[in-house]
């Protein structure tokens, strides 16, 4: 097979345009075209500030169904460690504020990353993985978005192959430009053990890249105030976030790195897609071109950032304005 060029990617972007969302990239192949996505956000929320913006986004699509929101750490150290035990707090205050804390669950995830890609981190958080890709099957797949370390997904697929063909799985962070697979910044690094049984296995699998592409979804702190302040609950939370986060605080513009990951699926039309082979990966700094790979993963290459903050925006004042912080 050879190497997809941009005609390649402009075909795949295409078919993601012109094809119900759900059935092209397997979510639902025989439900309902209308039927919500079942999703389980995984993420390192302590570490950063986009996380909460990225979970809110998700809960509130009513193009989704979230079934769960799991924590993972933010370390690059194989020994136990208390980042994921930040992050679950986290969550818990976030889903709290959203009144949702006793109907979405939020089971904690790996408390450090994978030894090699053969020995599973067992949590709460990989066997729920487990457990959701069970509940529905090849025809009405769950997908599980990745925003920090991927140990969580890795780890299931190490515990219980089998759910394989069930599930779809969307990370955030190794680089992809000019056709090109590179080193990611951070989740990548902090367990790349768990991104290589991800490329290695036949998962359905999206890759937003973190250095060339996803750096371009910026929101104004400007912006933020204006849609939010005062408005109570989640949304007051996610200007304190905003404003108390060291490396935030009295910064005017914010990367919101993981709401590109979100937007992309939800909006296809805002991200530009192409198939390409796997690489492979030798360890965190070192990546194999492997064009010809049968293993094939879909890599959104480009994304109109504007338009996915514009959506985004839209999204929120919806859900405020409906008093809606859930499906």
């Amino acid at each position: 097979m050879k190497h997809p060029g941009k005609s390649k990617s402009m075909q795949s972007r295409r078919l993601l345009l012109t094809v119900p969302f759900l059935v092209c990239c397997g979510f639902g192949t025989s439900a309902r075209a209308d039927a919500p996505i079942r999703v389980i956000v995984d993420a390192d929320t302590a570490n950063e500030i986009d996380d909460l913006y990225a979970i809110v986004r998700a809960i509130v699509a009513p193009e989704f169904r979230v079934e769960g929101l799991t924590s993972a750490h933010f370390t690059r150290s194989t020994e136990s460690n208390e980042t994921v035990h930040r992050s679950q707090e986290i969550n818990e205050q976030l889903l709290d504020a959203m009144g949702l804390k006793n109907s979405i669950p939020h089971p904690v995830g790996a408390d450090r990353s994978m030894p090699d890609a053969s020995t599973a981190v067992d949590s709460p958080a990989a066997r729920f993985i487990i457990q959701r890709a069970h509940a529905g099957g090849a025809d009405h797949k769950l997908i599980v978005f990745a925003l920090g370390a991927c140990t969580n997904l890795a780890s299931a697929l190490v515990l219980d192959p089998s759910i394989e063909p069930k599930v779809t799985f969307a990370f955030i962070d190794g680089d992809y430009k000019d056709g090109k697979w590179g080193p990611g910044i951070f989740n990548w690094k902090n367990d790349i053990s768990a991104v290589k049984v991800i490329m290695e296995s036949k998962v359905e699998y999206f890759h937003m890249p973190a250095r060339s592409v996803s750096i371009e979804m910026r929101l104004s702190k400007n912006d933020v105030d204006q849609h939010l302040k005062g408005k109570g609950g989640v949304w007051d939370l996610l200007v304190d976030r905003w404003e108390t986060f060291p490396r935030t605080a009295n910064q005017p513009v914010k990367v919101m790195w993981d709401v590109s990951l979100i937007e992309a699926i939800l909006r296809p039309e805002l991200a530009t897609p192409v198939v390409v082979g796997a690489p492979i990966i030798h360890d965190a700094e070192t990546v194999e071109q492997y064009p010809d790979n049968s293993r094939r993963v879909t890599v959104f290459e480009a994304i109109d950032a504007d338009g996915m903050a514009r959506d985004f925006w839209k999204a929120i004042d919806a859900a405020i304005a409906k008093g809606k912080t859930s499906n």
